[in-house]
């Protein structure tokens, strides 16, 4: 298995599933660039890019692809935000779908707190009504089993860059 030297992934799916977990093992293993789309843009690399990303998803990844080689970006994003995606893989970064079981991933979510558990069943439902992931035509990771485990990070880098 070889990480590519120059990519741009971008990591989304249902909430609580292992999407910046994996991120920060690829950050720690293969010295890529974390963005965290839903956080505060001073842990970014680079936080003024915040700038750009709510005006231009294009020249988000432009300028971020200038300035890492490799970059994961880490996003739950809404229904209302599928053609800022759109826009993204138009600049080919590639989409990989954290999936996982409903129910466990919702319990995860309340576990950590700080949002309401409302959020996390209307984006599900919400995701759901309009297709997604089978709607994207992307790599789906099996990442959170019925018991609660999430898969190993090793197995899920071996399934994204075969």
């Amino acid at each position: 298995m070889m990480v590519p030297e120059q990519t741009v992934i971008l990591l989304a799916g249902i909430p609580a599933t292992g999407k910046s977990t994996f991120a920060r093992h690829l950050v720690r293993e293969h010295g890529f660039a974390h963005y965290d789309l839903e956080c505060n843009p001073r842990s970014w690399p680079i936080p003024e890019l915040k700038e750009v990303w709510d005006v231009d998803r294009t020249a988000f990844a432009t300028r971020i692809r200038q300035a890492h080689a490799r970059v994961v970006l880490d996003w739950g994003f809404p229904v209302s935000c599928l053609h800022w995606v759109q826009k993204l893989r138009e600049q080919n970064v590639r989409l990989i779908w954290f999936d996982g079981h409903i129910d466990r991933a919702r319990e995860i979510f309340v576990q950590r707190g700080g949002i309401d558990v409302t959020c996390f069943d209307k984006q599900v439902a919400e995701l759901q009504q309009a297709g997604c992931p089978r709607s994207l035509n992307c790599l789906i990771i099996p990442a959170l089993t019925a018991s609660g485990h999430l898969l190993d990070p090793n197995q899920i880098e071996s399934k994204i860059f075969r």
